[in-house]
């Protein structure tokens, strides 16, 4: 296993520097220091932070650094094989525009930087898509939202291209754009508006780093040990090239591995619709992926925020619903972690579409996680009401929950509450809410003696519970056969 580990090690390091030579042949008139893509004009580093900088250079070249933000000047000289890294410290956030200017006789800058806070964002398509949408399937408020793009509104995205590796590299490819009109729709929708929602609340910069993959597998974001340690799906599988959506640790090693020494405010995670058939594991791989991530980073526990999984018709027995419950059990078992519910951010007639068009709403509820948890705005409410225990009375049962604030919202009618008897036969429920207490009352004429309860739990169900936030209800089961 050692041997082999060094084998995968040396791989990594030659298309490293084969990588680096090859563009330093390309760039040599304009300049002989090359950096990874991650640094490049428009970028944003993170405030009050020790970043790493890295690339190469002439091999035992003498390298001068100047960031704008500092009177010092750094000096250090290349290895031999031309790689270099250096150690800079960034200041508070400041929206005034600085730059970095690299010299080894020759002269490289990158300008248009900002100083604030970065995220990282990843997952498959919902993640991944676009304010320009999919065909026929648009995002809400993308058009009026790309043509109120403004360059200068202090957000920036890098779109890491798709980058399949079976081996772990240091390189991937990407640009730093600016929000823009003419960006805009390139940018990952929930992204932007997440970025959008911080920027507001906190006047800072904000920095995506948008690396997802639609179709692609949580075993494709993970190490391949880490796969292996389960049984329902292995890297021993063969898929084609076709196939790499369903490759493991794929993705974990062209498009998680160069960026973890990029240093990061935390993680958002929108997967899970490809995972929908091997629910079981979710939780412990989510759980264990995360450990993997912020291991790599080695920046204590970042904070990891998780979009549950859009209500849709799978052709499955409720499996989804059964991922959903995966995504909240993980969510309750990561610390540092929270987890944003979508249940009704989708309209009947999307039954079909996978790809909800309502995304505004998920960066929001994503921004109100970090706001509270992250940046310590206690004044936000940014949990959904979950179930808690239940009991019986008088044939009726009484549902008791958490996270409520200031209780639930009143509503005419409330829909999704189904109850079961001994035979385990569901039958929709009537729901009456007990504003004193902040809990359901269930009873139907079909259920004489109710023992079991579920809310929203199927592949599409859309719920219409909100606490006093505006949050909705997370569907539940009270039961585990």
């Amino acid at each position: 296993m050692l041997l082999w580990s060094k084998y995968i090690y040396r791989l990594s390091m030659i298309r490293f520097l084969l990588f680096f030579a090859l563009q330093l042949l390309s760039f040599t008139s304009f300049c002989t220091v090359i950096l990874s893509d991650v640094f490049s004009d428009n970028m944003v580093l993170q405030q009050k932070s020790i970043i790493t900088i890295w690339g190469i250079a002439k091999p035992q070249k003498q390298v001068t650094i100047k960031p704008s933000w500092t009177d010092k000047t750094y000096k250090f000289k290349t290895k031999k094989d031309g790689r270099w890294s250096i150690t800079l410290e960034t200041p508070s956030a400041t929206f005034e525009k600085q730059c970095i200017t690299f010299s080894d006789g020759k002269i490289t800058t990158l300008s248009n930087i900002l100083i604030g806070e970065v995220w990282f964002c990843s997952g498959q398509s919902n993640m991944e898509m676009t304010l320009n949408g999919y065909k026929d399937q648009p995002i809400d408020k993308a058009e009026e939202t790309i043509k109120n793009g403004d360059v200068e509104n202090g957000i920036r995205m890098l779109k890491v291209k798709r980058n399949a590796q079976e081996v772990p590299v240091t390189y991937a490819e990407g640009s730093w754009m600016l929000s823009s009109s003419k960006n805009l729709e390139n940018f990952s929708a929930v992204a932007y508006f997440y970025a959008l929602e911080l920027r507001e609340k906190l006047n800072v910069p904000i920095g995506i780093i948008n690396s997802s993959w639609g179709g692609s597998t949580i075993e494709g974001w993970m190490s391949k040990t880490l796969v292996d340690a389960y049984s329902d799906y292995t890297s021993s599988q063969l898929f084609t090239d076709n196939e790499t959506t369903k490759k493991t640790s794929v993705m974990y090693n062209g498009m998680i591995q160069p960026f973890i020494n990029y240093v990061i405010k935390g993680f958002v995670w929108y997967q899970g619709e490809s995972n929908v058939d091997r629910y079981k594991t979710y939780a412990a791989k989510l759980k264990d992926m995360v450990s993997l991530w912020r291991l790599n980073w080695n920046l204590g526990d970042l904070p990891f925020y998780i979009v549950e999984i859009a209500p849709f018709n799978y052709d499955n027995n409720d499996a989804a619903a059964h991922l959903r419950e995966q995504q909240f059990k993980a969510s309750q078992q990561i610390t540092n972690s929270g987890l944003v519910n979508t249940n009704d951010l989708i309209s009947a007639d999307e039954i079909d579409i996978i790809h909800p068009a309502q995304k505004e709403q998920v960066g929001i509820r994503l921004a109100y996680l970090a706001l509270n948890q992250t940046y310590g705005i206690d004044t936000i409410c940014a949990k959904s009401p979950n179930y808690n225990s239940y009991e019986i009375q008088n044939n009726e049962l009484i549902l008791h929950f958490d996270n409520v604030y200031e209780g639930f919202k009143s509503d005419s009618l409330y829909v999704g509450f189904e109850i079961a008897g001994n035979d385990q036969v569901f039958y929709p429920a009537n729901a009456v809410l007990d504003t004193n207490n902040n809990t359901f009352i269930l009873n139907s004429n079909n259920v004489l003696n109710p023992l079991f309860a579920r809310y929203c739990f199927h592949n599409f169900a859309i719920g219409n519970i909100y606490n006093s936030c505006g949050l909705p209800l997370f569907g539940f089961r009270t039961y585990n056969w």
